[in-house]
């Protein structure tokens, strides 16, 4: 059986596990697999055995597709803008575990991250992630990378959202006051309305700074 054939299968079916684990679980509280269950528990292995494998396979498959295009020299213009998309996103999204520490990458009660890249989104991590694996499996114009990748991006999405009473449950108040005014991924529009209000607000001192130097 041909190396992509495995590959396909194994991701499938780590994708349906995933997708119906995090729907079952926010469903019934008994079968949540995200947060991640305790550090040793059978499900903390399976979560994270089918997480990291459709990462690998997502990542495998795309970017082997896009190499072998590249290769035969018929890459489009197109594609070469969503791989660059994809890169960048992904450096973003390896800042984003850096400024937020491994603790809370795991689901620990470190503290409530609020400054920096979260004055933008509550979930960097994986806003940066489902941009780079949407990229990336654009990309690589192949279905099963393309169906993977969107998969993977599901994947993602169900995590933030199975997180929310997590935080919640933890940070109480604060929580609920940054939830709802970031947006969960991201907003142009928030994004606009807060630097136009970051400007109105540094414009006085820069004209007070130039009426210093008269």
């Amino acid at each position: 059986m041909p190396i992509d054939t495995i590959l396909t299968l194994a991701g499938a079916v780590s994708a349906s596990l995933l997708i119906g684990g995090l729907l079952a679980g926010h469903a019934f509280e008994n079968w949540r697999i995200w947060p991640a269950p305790p550090i040793g528990s059978l499900r903390s292995f399976a979560f994270w055995t089918f997480f990291r494998a459709l990462n690998v396979i997502v990542l495998i498959l795309a970017i082997e597709h896009v190499f072998r295009t590249a290769a035969g020299s018929s890459l489009s213009s197109y594609r070469l803008i969503l791989a660059a998309i994809s890169l960048l996103a992904f450096a973003t999204y390896l800042y984003t575990l850096w400024s937020l520490g491994r603790q809370a990458t795991y689901c620990r009660a470190s503290g409530l991250a609020t400054d920096g890249i979260y004055r933008w989104t509550r979930n960097p991590q994986y806003t940066t992630a489902i941009v780079a694996f949407t990229a990336l499996g654009l990309a690589a114009d192949a279905w099963n990378a393309m169906a993977l990748a969107a998969a993977l991006v599901a994947v993602y999405t169900l995590m933030a959202i199975a997180e929310e009473p997590w935080l919640e449950a933890r940070y109480g108040r604060c929580y609920i006051a940054y939830r709802t005014k970031v947006p969960r991924f991201f907003s142009l529009r928030y994004a606009l309305r807060e630097l136009s209000a970051r400007w109105r607000r540094k414009l006085p001192l820069f004209a007070t700074a130039l009426r210093g130097r008269k």
